[in-house]
């Protein structure tokens, strides 16, 4: 199946699933789809609720291959934020898309972190524990950082300016 054919495949699930997901805690994801196509189509169900709740124009993202969504019409403005009315009308499905983002990562992790790796990430939690933020995670045992396990502030879709500037200093300048 093209590229194509999956990004319309995964659209119209997404669009299928939105009136359940946009009010409900949980919606089934399709079956015969990859995580990848699932993730997708959760970040469309976002764009239609967010929509739905005060963005009329949004497009759908962009998804890459590491599974971050963009919206290169207004990244080309520089810094955006979802506003509140999105945030609170879409707050279940940005927990379903956080849900299938942390599977995601999971599966495309490195089976194998290095020891230097995961020491890295235990070094940076404890900067940004030192950096007001006391309850951020140690990484876990297969290295990273679940998206559910993070404080807010440093979740998408709004991350805060004060989690930006901690990420700053404890990743030595590279976010």
């Amino acid at each position: 199946m093209s590229t194509s054919a999956l990004r319309s495949a995964a659209v119209l699930a997404g669009l299928v699933l939105l009136a359940a997901a946009c009010g409900s805690s949980a919606a089934a994801p399709p079956t015969g789809q990859s995580t990848f196509q699932r993730l997708v189509a959760g970040y469309d169900r976002y764009a239609a609720c967010a929509r739905a709740h005060g963005m009329p124009s949004l497009p759908d993202p962009q998804v890459d291959t590491e599974g971050n969504d963009h919206y290169p019409s207004l990244d080309a403005h520089g810094p955006w934020r979802w506003p509140q009315s999105v945030i609170n009308g879409c707050a279940k499905v940005w927990a379903q898309v956080h849900a299938i983002r942390d599977q995601y990562d999971s599966e495309h992790r490195p089976a194998a972190e290095t020891a230097a790796e995961y020491q890295r990430g235990v070094r940076i939690a404890e900067c940004i524990r030192r950096h007001g933020f006391p309850t951020f995670p140690d990484p876990s045992p297969s290295g990273g950082f679940q998206v559910s396990t993070v404080p807010p502030g440093f979740q998408k879709p709004n991350i805060s300016s004060q989690a930006a500037a901690v990420l700053r200093i404890c990743t030595g300048g590279k976010k």
